[in-house]
């Protein structure tokens, strides 16, 4: 018997719905580390999602205290903070490596 979807957020009903979403459009992450600078919880949602939008988050266990290696991750559903979106700079428009080394 599979498992009971967990209703973290009452408008997303299966996890379809999301997987559907971030499949047909790109996507927008917002990360939370731990205190050792590690990914903790990780935000996805698709690239037009407004305050509130339903998001999928990620969350990371590690083996321990200080190592880098993850032992265990769960995908929940949250809904998007439309603070998150203040931190991206991105602008189609503007050619961000003209000369192609890597380095803006």
């Amino acid at each position: 018997m599979a498992g009971q979807f967990p209703r973290d957020n009452a408008e997303v009903t299966t996890a379809t719905e999301l997987l559907k979403q971030h499949s047909n459009e790109s996507v927008k992450q917002h990360l939370v580390l731990d205190g050792q600078g590690r990914p903790f919880l990780v935000f996805t949602t698709y690239i037009g999602a407004i305050e509130g939008s339903p998001c999928t988050v990620d969350e990371y266990v590690y083996k321990d205290a200080t190592s880098t290696q993850i032992i265990a991750r769960q995908e929940r559903t949250y809904k998007w903070k439309a603070a998150w979106d203040a931190l991206f700079v991105f602008d189609p428009l503007v050619d961000y490596d003209a000369d192609g080394d890597g380095n803006l």
